[in-house]
């Protein structure tokens, strides 16, 4: 599920789970893990390199069959929150790593994948990438670290990313520095060439500098953004100052805007709660490091475990294939104060 292989002074950890785009499970995590810290102490090692063996993409995030099957549902199962843990861990490890470390996107890229890599030094990206943190319909919220980028986006894209899931391009990606260069396909491999000759001559920030530099000659200009045609009906429904404002607006439209009809409709399929946690949390992402947001993401996935809300979400995208039965119906039906005790905050954004 996992390979490693070292060209020059390169080591790349390629991703290979290929009947489930590389969806991440504890042996993988642990693997990856095993590996970096092989090559931390290795001098000929100069940096790592995140790929994949998947035609489909880079990785589809965590699995959620293994997830479901053998930590949500597994009596016997001592620690049910341990794949969360321990990708956390990971996580981090990659963020504070010791040698720099670069990401290559393409195809499906989502959840545990990003959150695997987007703390990279360098990352590239080509025309096929299909990028999205898609939980809210998993009965929880983006995690792994993702929203402090998030946070950092336009208000009206980071609410409308972390409720929504939808995705974005490459041209997305590299319009709100997400990623370092849009490249094509078809010159990856004159790219990575470029990497392992470098990494002959130059070690840490400078291999990434010279890097960035030789590595623009092939930048791509062709426009792939997924969200271009709406930005302003998106600016429209979600820069506002509560999710059930943005439900009201939604609804005034839905009969005049197809775009509108489609958000809610997309929106009515998640986690009334955690929509609501997501949208206050957009905002206290702000204020928090990074390691505090994991620590804030932990928190809410193992609450999420706890109270079911897990469990029903990926048993309705992936057994029963339907709405799930969340325990509140609607946002107005979600008391503020359980979103304030669950994100530890005074005040919802509203009252500001």
């Amino acid at each position: 599920m996992i390979k490693e292989k070292i060209i020059e002074n390169i080591g790349i950890i390629y991703l290979d789970k290929k009947e489930v785009i590389n969806a991440l499970n504890l042996e993988m995590v642990k693997d990856i893990e095993k590996i970096l810290k092989k090559w931390e102490n290795d001098d000929k090692i100069k940096a790592v390199l995140f790929d994949s063996l998947c035609r489909k993409g880079f990785c589809a995030g965590g699995d959620l069959k293994e997830i479901y099957n053998d930590y949500l549902l597994n009596e016997s199962c001592q620690n049910k929150d341990e794949f969360y843990e321990e990708e956390f861990i990971l996580d981090k490890f990659v963020k504070n790593y010791k040698k720099p470390v670069l990401s290559h996107y393409f195809g499906i890229v989502m959840g545990g994948g990003i959150g695997l890599s987007i703390n990279s030094d360098f990352i590239l990206a080509d025309e096929s990438v299909n990028w999205a943190m898609p939980e809210t319909r998993l009965g929880f919220v983006p995690d792994v670290g993702v929203c402090k980028h998030l946070s950092n986006l336009p208000q009206a894209l980071g609410q409308y990313l972390g409720l929504c899931g939808e995705s974005l391009g490459s041209t997305d990606l590299i319009n709100y520095d997400l990623i370092d260069l849009y490249i094509k396909s078809e010159d990856y491999e004159n790219i990575l060439n470029i990497l392992f000759d470098l990494s002959k001559k130059y070690e840490g920030e400078k291999l990434i500098k010279e890097f960035r530099t030789e590595s623009e000659k092939f930048k791509n200009t062709e426009e792939n953004s997924k969200i271009s045609n709406n930005l302003e009906k998106i600016e429209k429904y979600f820069s506002k100052s509560s999710i059930e404002e943005i439900f009201e607006i939604l609804e005034k439209n839905k009969d005049k805007d197809e775009c509108a009809k489609n958000t809610l409709e997309n929106l009515y399929e998640k986690s009334p709660f955690m929509l609501k946690v997501q949208f206050e949390k957009y905002f206290v992402c702000k204020n928090l490091s990074q390691d505090e947001v994991f620590a804030l993401d932990l928190k809410i996935l193992k609450y999420s475990r706890k109270e079911g809300l897990m469990e029903k979400g990926i048993r309705s995208l992936i057994i029963d294939k339907e709405k799930a039965n969340w325990n509140e119906k609607s946002v107005d039906k979600v008391p503020d104060e359980k979103v304030k005790k669950l994100l530890g905050i005074e005040k919802m954004y509203r009252e500001n």
